[in-house]
């Protein structure tokens, strides 16, 4: 015996797939994000609510599970952190971006971390959504930024009007490091060890 459920599916194209996920994550009894199952407000379950707040029930499944990425990527970095002696500590999550402060002389170490943890963090994700591969493009961040103070990119000398010369001229603050996996991979020969 079939129940049937009158609702629509988006077809052609992965953008399709994934808002098919994303409603039918909204519209179950219990919502739950698809990784760490972190569980909706029950004052938004469709047993309050019924078909009303879909819009907001979606974006709350892309939200919170933006924050079980966060967290599965604060969780690997400790661990890695701990494991390898790679002297750092978390400083600030900012929307798509986390920043740590590294000695610098762990600092190629703590970047190569940053890029096995999301590999693992992408790799859980993937697993939890029966996604059988993971595709290079999303398994490691194009480039991780190596830097001696925040800016929005590590190449930046940040000339402005009120600052003509621009940080290294005028503070002496030289331009930081982005490097992808391959560099890093070069500089620390691929291990996270200490000395290597």
């Amino acid at each position: 015996k079939w129940d049937m459920v009158c609702r629509r599916v988006w077809a052609s194209g992965t953008e399709s797939e994934m808002f098919n996920k994303l409603e039918s994550i909204a519209m179950s009894d219990a919502p739950r994000t698809p990784v760490l199952g972190c569980q909706i407000s029950r004052a938004l379950e469709p047993a309050a609510v019924g078909g009303e707040f879909v819009t907001s029930r979606i974006n709350w499944v892309v939200q919170s599970s933006a924050v079980d990425y966060l967290h599965l990527m604060l969780v690997s970095m400790k661990w890695l952190f701990d494991v390898f002696d790679i002297d750092g500590r978390f400083c600030i999550s900012i929307h798509d971006e986390v920043r740590y402060l590294v000695k610098s002389e762990d600092r190629y170490r703590a970047a190569l971390a940053l890029q096995i943890t999301n590999l693992l963090t992408r790799c859980m994700f993937a697993y939890k959504l029966g996604l059988q591969d993971l595709p290079q493009s999303v398994a490691f961040f194009s480039a991780v930024d190596i830097d001696h103070c925040l800016r929005k990119e590590a190449t930046m000398d940040c000339v402005t009007p009120s600052n003509p010369g621009g940080l290294e001229q005028s503070y002496n603050v030289p331009q930081g490091e982005a490097l992808d996996i391959y560099k890093l991979i070069k500089i620390t020969k691929g291990s996270l060890e200490k000395g290597k």
